[in-house]
C-alpha cells in the first residue's frame, strides 16, 4: 500500500510539473531491467559515450540495486522509483532501457523512449502473445512498450516479428545490431583474463558456461545434476593432452536465485560476475536450453550445445518459439555427459559455415558497430 501511494504521488507531481519544467536535451537515463551492476546493452552504450564523447551528456544509471554499481566518473546512479529517480526523469530527454519503460513515468512532449531489448535473434515468443501470463503484464503492456519511440533490432526477422509482438511500426526499429555485441567483435583476450582473474583461475583454464534461460516454472534444483557435471569436467580434462583443466561457470537467469556451488570443485557461480557478455567472451563452449545468448555466442564461431529435452518442454508447455529450433544451427544433447565426446568430433569450419547460413537466414545486422550507429541515430531523434 505504501508503494502504491508513493507511485501515485510521483505521477501526480510529474503531471503538475509537466508544462513548467523544461527538458535538458543532453540528459540520458539508462536502465537495465532488474539487473545488478552496469550490464547489457545500456552498459555498452554508456561506456561508448564515456569513451568517445566525454562530458557531452548528463548520464544517469538507474538501478534496483544501486549498491552494486561502483562509482564511475561522469555517471550518477539513482535508485529505481526513488524520489531522485522521478526528479531526474522530469528533465530527461532520452530514456534508454533493455526491456520495458516504467509505467509510473509520465512521458511528455520531446522525451524519447528507446528499448535496446535484451536478446539477439528472434527465438522465444515475447510481447502481446505473453501478455496473458499474469494480470500485471496485461494491465501495463501498453504503457510498457507502446510508448516506445525506437526499438533496436538485431536482425531482419526481429524487426518483422517484434513489430507485431509489441504493436510498433516497423519505422521505429533501428536495424543496427545489438550494442552489447560490439564487444564480441573486438580483441577478447583482455576480457577473458579479466574473468579468469575474477574467479582466481590460472590463465590456461578453459571455461564451459552453463546458462539456462527463464521459464514460468522453476527448473530442477542444482544438486540433482552435480554428479553429471563432475563427469563432464573429467571428460573435458581428458581431451586436453597438455594437462589443461576445465571449469564450469553456472549462471542462472536473473529472475532466479543463484545456486550454491558444491565445495572443493571446479563448479563456479557465474552470477558472481555481473556482465554476461564478458562471460561469453571468456567461455570456450556454451551450454543452454533456449537462451538468446546462443545468438551472441555464435557470433564468435564457438560451439553451442542445447538441452533437447528442455527445448521440447518449453515449446510444448511454456511460451514457445517464433523461430522454431529445427531452424537453429546449434547442437543438441539430451544428457550433458554427451558433451565431451561431441566436442572432440566437431568440425569447426563446418560449424562456422552453419552459423553464417543462419545469420543470412535471419538477416543479421550485427557488424560490431552498433553503439556508434545508435549514437548517430540518437542525435537525429
Amino acid at each position: 500500500m505504501a508503494l502504491r501511494l508513493k507511485m501515485w504521488f510521483a505521477r501526480m507531481c510529474q503531471y503538475l510539473l509537466y508544462f513548467f519544467v523544461p527538458l535538458r536535451k543532453n540528459r540520458i537515463m539508462f536502465y537495465a531491467h532488474n539487473r545488478k551492476g552496469y550490464v547489457c546493452n545500456p552498459k555498452y552504450l554508456l561506456s561508448h559515450i564515456l569513451q568517445r564523447e566525454p562530458g557531452r551528456y548528463e548520464l544517469f544509471w538507474v538501478s534496483c540495486f544501486p549498491d552494486s554499481c561502483e562509482p564511475m566518473d561522469g555517471v550518477t546512479v539513482v535508485a529505481r522509483r526513488s524520489f531522485a529517480y522521478f526528479f531526474v526523469f522530469i528533465r530527461t530527454k532520452y530514456f534508454i532501457t533493455n526491456d520495458m519503460v516504467d509505467e509510473n513515468l509520465v512521458k511528455k512532449k520531446g522525451q524519447v523512449f528507446i528499448s535496446t531489448w535484451h536478446g539477439g535473434g528472434a527465438y522465444k515468443k515475447v510481447g502481446i502473445e505473453t501478455s496473458g501470463e499474469n494480470a500485471e503484464i496485461s494491465k501495463y503492456f501498453g504503457r510498457w512498450y507502446r510508448r516506445l519511440d525506437h526499438f533496436v533490432s538485431s536482425c531482419r526477422v526481429c524487426t518483422e516479428l517484434y513489430s507485431e509482438a509489441f504493436g510498433l511500426d516497423k519505422n521505429k526499429f533501428w536495424e543496427i545490431g545489438t550494442p552489447r555485441n560490439d564487444l564480441l567483435f573486438k580483441n577478447q583476450p583482455p576480457v577473458r583474463q579479466k574473468v579468469l582473474n575474477h574467479y582466481h583461475l590460472p590463465v590456461e583454464t578453459k571455461l564451459l558456461l552453463f546458462a539456462p534461460s527463464f521459464k514460468q516454472e522453476e527448473s530442477a534444483e542444482w544438486t540433482a545434476a552435480a554428479d553429471e557435471w563432475a563427469e563432464v569436467i573429467r571428460g573435458l580434462d581428458q581431451m586436453e593432452t597438455d594437462g589443461t583443466a576445465w571449469a564450469v561457470l553456472y549462471r542462472t537467469h536473473y529472475f532466479r536465485t543463484a545456486p550454491e556451488m558444491p565445495e572443493n570443485s571446479r563448479m563456479l557461480n557465474g552470477n558472481d560476475h555481473y556482465d554476461m557478455q564478458e562471460l561469453l567472451c571468456a567461455a570456450d563452449i556454451l551450454i543452454t536450453d533456449f537462451s538468446s545468448s546462443i545468438w551472441d555466442f555464435s557470433l564468435m564461431g564457438k560451439p553451442v550445445f542445447l538441452l533437447g529435452r528442455e527445448l521440447r518442454e518449453y515449446e510444448q508447455n511454456d511460451r514457445g518459439f517464433f523461430i522454431t529450433p529445427d531452424k537453429w544451427p546449434y547442437m543438441r544433447v539430451d544428457e550433458v555427459t554427451e558433451i565431451p565426446s561431441l566436442l572432440s568430433n566437431i568440425d569447426m569450419d563446418e560449424l562456422r559455415d552453419a552459423y553464417e547460413e543462419h545469420f543470412d537466414y535471419m538477416g543479421s545486422f550485427e557488424t560490431g558497430n552498433a553503439c556508434q550507429q545508435f549514437m548517430d541515430l540518437l542525435r537525429n531523434s
